[in-house]
């Protein structure tokens, strides 16, 4: 009787330990901080003086702060069931990020099969950022003047449909974003294609998307992108383009047409714009502790105000990382960007990358930075 019921219990931890195997959930974040000294900064935003500051950074340079919660539950014959919830925080105030949304980050619920490939459906990333992010050499920096080329084509996006598959060394993501307006169902909405192509040290990428305003004003953004690694160095290089038609506006609303998706508009202009930005740069490990990075991205501007008139802005940058672990590093780093013709900000425009990220120069044409931080990931 007694092995019997000792057999029982082996068998009830068997499967109750199975059942733990088949759904989990993990709590996952980062922890972005860095003290940083800039020239040309706005230090009086009402009479829009400026001068050298010193300041603990709202973030990291390099990446945002968040507390996230992933989990996935298998179904069986290879399909589970998934979902992320990611919130933004600022590391020197713990405030809310992303416009203020509890999980404005990321939050998706979706469905996910070895064969047929994942589909999710909730707040997500752009396939346009997430093809900038694999060709770039920080994946995209944190502070406007290492992420600016971001609001040109905008960042996540409500109410999106991503499917994603990989068959061998090729990746496909589509992306519909559901623009919720009544009147019309392209109002608001967002579609888009990345296709990778990764063999051995290689990859390459190609990527369309398009966004559609309350009035049906379009902004189309294609680009190409690549990189390769030769023994501790890594190369980046992608270039894209983003036009967006006269008057293309964004709503301010949360619920409104392309709410919450931070895209640069054009609603002062009377002629299109169009964005080409070229972005290079060069990743070396010179230790298995220490990281070396230099990046340089540019863009030139047409027609930035309706009177014609170009613009241009550019970024050189150079990060050294020392990995204390797999976890946590220390980083300096310095930059430099430059601005001309129309993105010269003087007070009065709107349609300057450096404004509508919150970092305007005031009519000035560069800032130097340099900062030292601290990150951490759990």
């Amino acid at each position: 009787m007694n092995r019997k019921l000792l057999a029982a219990l082996i068998a009830w931890l068997v499967a109750a330990q199975a059942q733990a195997q088949e759904s989990a959930v993990s709590i996952y974040g980062a922890i972005d901080s860095m003290l940083r000294y800039t020239t040309n900064e706005v230090i009086d935003s009402d009479s829009a003086k400026v001068g050298n500051k010193l300041k603990l950074g709202e973030g990291g340079a390099l990446q945002g702060s968040r507390l996230g919660f992933m989990g996935e539950e298998k179904l069986g014959a290879g399909t589970s069931a998934i979902f992320k919830l990611e919130m933004g925080f600022t590391s020197n105030s713990g405030e809310s990020d992303q416009q203020g949304q509890l999980f404005g980050r990321q939050a998706y619920i979706g469905l996910k099969d070895k064969n047929l490939g994942e589909l999710t459906a909730g707040r997500q990333y752009g396939v346009a950022f997430d093809f900038l992010g694999n060709y770039d050499p920080v994946g995209i920096g944190n502070m406007p003047e290492n992420e600016w080329q971001l609001f040109l084509m905008g960042v996540r996006f409500d109410n999106t449909l991503k499917y994603t598959n990989a068959w061998g060394p090729v990746r496909a993501e589509v992306q519909y974003s559901v623009g919720g307006q009544t009147g019309s169902s392209q109002i608001g909405s967002t579609s888009g294609l990345g296709l990778t192509y990764t063999e051995g040290p290689v990859s390459i990428g190609l990527v369309g998307q398009q966004s559609i305003d309350q009035n049906s004003k379009k902004l189309t953004v294609l680009g190409i992108g690549t990189s390769y690694e030769i023994d501790a160095a890594t190369l980046f290089l992608n270039y894209f383009n983003a036009k967006r038609d006269s008057m293309f506006v964004i709503s301010s609303d949360s619920g409104g047409a392309l709410a919450n998706t931070s895209i640069l508009g054009n609603a002062d202009n009377l002629l299109q714009r169009s964005d080409g930005v070229f972005t290079a740069g060069l990743q070396y490990k010179t230790t298995p502790s220490t990281v070396f990075t230099l990046g340089y991205m540019v863009d030139s501007v047409r027609n930035e105000t309706s009177s014609g008139t170009d613009g241009r802005i550019s970024t050189s940058y150079a990060v050294l990382n020392y990995y204390f672990s797999k976890r946590t590093d220390i980083y300096l780093g310095i930059d430099y960007i430059k601005v001309g013709g129309g993105e010269i900000d003087n007070g009065s425009q709107t349609n300057t990358i450096l404004q509508f990220a919150g970092s305007p120069l005031a009519g000035n044409t560069s800032r130097t930075g340099v900062a030292i931080g601290l990150r951490t990931s759990f």
